[in-house]
């Protein structure tokens, strides 16, 4: 290897791990109303419904309006000036969260923090794909999935830690967050983190693209970007659809499993997060590691249709995440709960991956962005809604919580895994030339 390839690959690996470092931030950002609940619905006079709400339609309002054209911005633009803008936004909207005084402006803060993943999704994956060969972007990509699974643990255990402190009196000389509620201090103390990854992103340079096809107007042409992938719907239409189920299923273990720990097994809300927190690090590590060294090892050997049906066996795999409800104690609880994290680390590092090779070059932070909008259309949005309503509506009991993610949670992810083995049939069929 020659000294200026050397110093290239530094540059990528630099340049993915401020990557990471910007999917953990934003993971936290977004997922961690999830610790919230019980004293966000006090502090706001709001219902287990409007939970649900800020914790999905409010982000998919902001992927119907202008999610998916920032995806396909992303394929003409300097990437990095649109992830600075992005971040700037959505940690400037995590700050608001902490002073909202009713469900408008809370929802109102909650559209804005899905600037997130509707601008670093497709930069992120894009910027990877231009920094790696096809046969070595497996292991690139499993630390930018990683990030956002070691952000679950790590929100868990920073907002546990900030909820225990708060009422001992650590934080009341703080500036602006002294006399702040300790669920406020949560939002206000993380989103001001986006400074910092800020000053790190300025250090990366933009990534020359690897396949500068097409003219730019077509490429941000959305209508064309559909008709390309309509061509082959066979393959598309499943492959997403497995998306959005599998974060259906996985929002019940994400979303709602804190509030379970307080409500089924009587922990209270900071000892939930810290231990809950150390279950998802630890199922993150193992998760990061098989997806680092696994999936490109199946890609090599059965190509992008076996990565596929990789992710179809582990869709399965997240099952007992779902069903803490039927745990005999809190501790056992806590590891089922943990435990969706491995999956989501490998099954992501896989999807991502096979979605980097099967979408057109020029159309691929278009296709990243359409992945991030049916996972929050249908599972971020369809998820929470669905556990509520069970909730509220048909067990009528706060302490049913956990029946509803088994049902919901269980019915999703075996109908994705289906959706997903099509996808890799499909995939299959036309590499054998038969389209």
């Amino acid at each position: 290897m020659t000294s200026a390839t050397s110093g290239q690959n530094t540059r990528a690996w630099l340049t993915v791990f401020v990557l990471f470092f910007a999917q953990i931030i934003s993971t936290i950002d977004r997922g961690m109303l999830a610790l919230v609940i019980d004293p966000v619905r006090h502090d706001l006079g709001i219902s287990e419904m409007q939970i649900a709400l800020l914790q999905g339609i409010a982000f998919t309002i902001f992927y119907v309006t202008v999610g998916l054209p920032l995806g396909a911005v992303a394929d003409v633009v300097n990437r990095r000036k649109l992830l600075l803008a992005g971040i700037a936004v959505w940690s400037a909207a995590t700050v608001a969260g902490g002073f909202a005084e009713g469900f408008g402006s809370m929802f109102t803060s909650r559209i804005f923090i899905g600037v997130g993943e509707a601008v670093l999704g497709p930069c992120a994956v894009t910027m990877i794909s231009d920094l790696f060969p096809p046969e070595k972007r497996g292991r690139p990509v499993a630390l930018y999935v990683f990030g956002s699974m070691i952000a679950f643990g790590l929100g868990s255990l920073i907002c546990g830690l900030i909820l225990d402190l708060a009422p001992k009196g650590f934080f009341a000389a703080w500036p602006v967050v002294g006399g702040l509620a300790p669920w406020r201090m949560v939002f206000v103390l993380v989103g001001a983190s986006g400074v910092v990854l800020l000053a790190l992103l300025a250090t990366v340079s933009e990534p020359k693209r690897a396949a500068a096809t097409g003219d730019p107007e077509a490429r941000l042409n959305l209508r064309a970007g559909l008709a390309e992938m309509g061509r082959h719907y066979r393959i598309f239409v499943p492959f997403y659809l497995a998306l959005g189920l599998f974060a259906t299923g996985a929002v019940a273990a994400t979303g709602w499993g804190a509030v379970l720990l307080t409500r089924t097994f009587a922990y209270d809300i900071g000892s939930a997060g810290k231990l809950l927190g150390v279950s998802q690090l630890l199922w993150s590590v193992l998760g990061a590691l098989v997806a680092a060294f696994g999936v490109d090892r199946v890609g090599k050997r059965f190509g992008v249709a076996g990565r596929i049906r990789f992710a179809a066996i582990l869709t399965l795999l997240a099952v007992p995440a779902v069903l803490p409800r039927f745990a005999p104690d809190g501790p056992f609880a806590i590891v089922l709960l943990g435990e969706i994290m491995f999956v989501m680390a490998v099954y992501g590092t896989a999807m991502l991956s096979s979605l980097s090779e099967i979408a057109p070059p020029s159309l691929r932070g278009f296709a990243v962005a359409l992945y991030a909008f049916v996972m929050t259309m249908i599972g971020g949005s369809l998820g929470p809604v669905a556990i509520a309503w069970l909730t509220e509506s048909v067990f009528a009991d706060p302490l049913a919580v956990g029946s509803s993610m088994a049902l919901v949670g269980t019915v999703s992810l075996l109908l994705s895994a289906v959706c997903a083995f099509l996808a890799a049939s499909a995939v299959a069929t036309l590499k054998r030339g038969n389209p």
